[in-house]
């Protein structure tokens, strides 16, 4: 009996390590001048979904200037699309989201870490417009 068993037992341990991870799906607001949750944690590569929902009165991003990522896909649905600070420098992840609007950002983090998170419109950074990701093993 054990050695019919066996196989199927094999082959269900097998088929559930290569079965894709469900993302890991956060929501982080925006405001004048804050990130709610200011400190992030999230797996090293697995997908995450941030959902981005900016109840500011005003522009606000979504930014880690340098981190190893794959896979990024942003849906914008905002209106008209960044524009606060004109010619904007290429961050690795970036995602700018207008008063009252909210965006999904998904990606996938490669290596542990931890990232700084901040808002590049001018002057928000020196309004205390920071966070935290932490890209865990």
């Amino acid at each position: 009996m054990f050695r019919k068993i066996s196989p199927i037992l094999v082959f269900a341990i097998l088929l559930f390590a290569c079965a894709p991870q469900p993302a890991t799906e956060i929501t982080v607001e925006l405001t004048d001048f804050t990130y709610t949750p200011s400190s992030i944690t999230i797996p090293a590569g697995q997908p995450v979904v941030l959902t981005i929902n900016n109840t500011g009165l005003v522009e606000h991003d979504f930014v880690v200037e340098k981190i190893n990522i794959s896979d990024v896909v942003v849906q914008d649905d905002s209106v008209g699309g960044h524009h606060a600070h004109g010619d904007a420098p290429a961050y690795d992840l970036h995602v700018s989201t207008g008063a009252g609007q909210t965006n999904v950002l998904q990606f996938t983090a490669l290596e542990p870490g931890t990232y700084k998170i901040f808002c590049s419109v001018a002057g928000h950074i020196e309004a205390g417009m920071l966070g935290e990701l932490i890209v865990a093993e």
